[in-house]
């Protein structure tokens, strides 16, 4: 791969004031997402070592719906913060136990599943509405479901499509990971996003773009100790994204020196390769370092 920053750079430099100005929005579909990024095929078949032990129980248990529970439980207690296995156990519970569905699909949204898990709540409430004439879970129902259209999410089709992408995420597929990092990106929500891009460093460490995710995600929520500590060693070894991606970093927390030694570390690679679409990106950060 040619040592320059284009692509990456021209979105990078748009989160000098605000993060993933300009960016064109994909449309609700995860699908869409291949679209707008290359993957290497191989990460279709490779899944988490941690996650092999879950991803075989899941495989022979997914379609008994007692022991389903039973692992997405303990799966539960050994990732509490997992926002997809509560919707996940929430599903399994909804055709017998209301209860159990609804303070799961509540759980995971209120942990950042707020897209599918909120559209299988408002199934929930509105079989309830309709079954036993409850018309508060009934406007509740349209309530969610209008939400969901309001941000652009009105097909079936694509929160089944988002849906199963969070069934392979969860047994930790590679190519589900990233997908779902790239989705959440793009529509602002950065923790979602870096939960995925997190998960996806333990396949490649240095893809361009799952280091772009992590750090708008990292800089929209101020995690810049984070940031520092996944960028700097990348840094230090010489990767000029990186490079670019901690002097912007350090831009956003203040660290106006850091900032600028950095920037000026890609400029003198951007010179060494006369790439003046670099130059003019790198130029533009610290012009934007000087004047804060």
């Amino acid at each position: 791969m040619k040592k320059v920053l284009a692509g990456l750079f021209l979105i990078a430099s748009l989160s000098v004031l605000a993060i993933n100005k300009g960016k064109s929005p994909m449309e609700h579909d995860i699908d869409y997402v291949w679209y707008h990024y290359e993957l290497n095929s191989k990460y279709e078949k490779l899944f988490s070592k941690g996650k092999k032990e879950f991803k075989d129980k899941w495989e022979q248990n997914r379609n008994n719906k007692k022991n389903l529970i039973t692992l997405l439980k303990k799966y539960t207690e050994k990732y509490p913060n997992d926002a997809y296995a509560y919707e996940a156990l929430g599903t399994a519970y909804m055709s017998d136990n209301f209860k159990e569905a609804e303070a799961n699909f509540l759980k995971a949204i209120k942990l950042g599943d707020d897209d599918t898990a909120k559209y299988s709540l408002a199934l929930l409430y509105g079989n309830k509405g309709e079954k036993d004439k409850d018309k508060e879970k009934a406007k509740l129902a349209e309530k969610y479901l209008k939400e969901l259209e309001n941000e652009g999410i009105n097909s079936h089709y694509n929160l089944e499509n988002l849906r199963d992408t969070k069934n392979g995420a969860l047994i930790g597929n590679a190519q589900a990971l990233f997908g779902l990092a790239a989705y959440y990106d793009n529509y602002g929500n950065y923790k979602m996003s870096e939960k995925y891009a997190t998960e996806f460093l333990e396949f490649d460490k240095e893809n361009l773009d799952n280091l772009m995710f992590l750090s708008n995600a990292y800089i929209a929520q101020k995690k810049y100790a984070e940031l520092e500590k996944l960028f700097l060693p990348l840094a230090q070894k010489g990767m000029m994204q990186a490079q670019y991606l901690l002097a912007l970093g350090y831009y956003h927390a203040g660290n106006l020196k850091e900032a600028e030694r950095w920037a000026k570390k890609v400029l003198e690679t951007a010179k060494k390769d006369n790439d003046a679409d670099n130059i003019k990106i790198v130029n533009h950060l610290l012009d934007e370092i000087k004047n804060k």
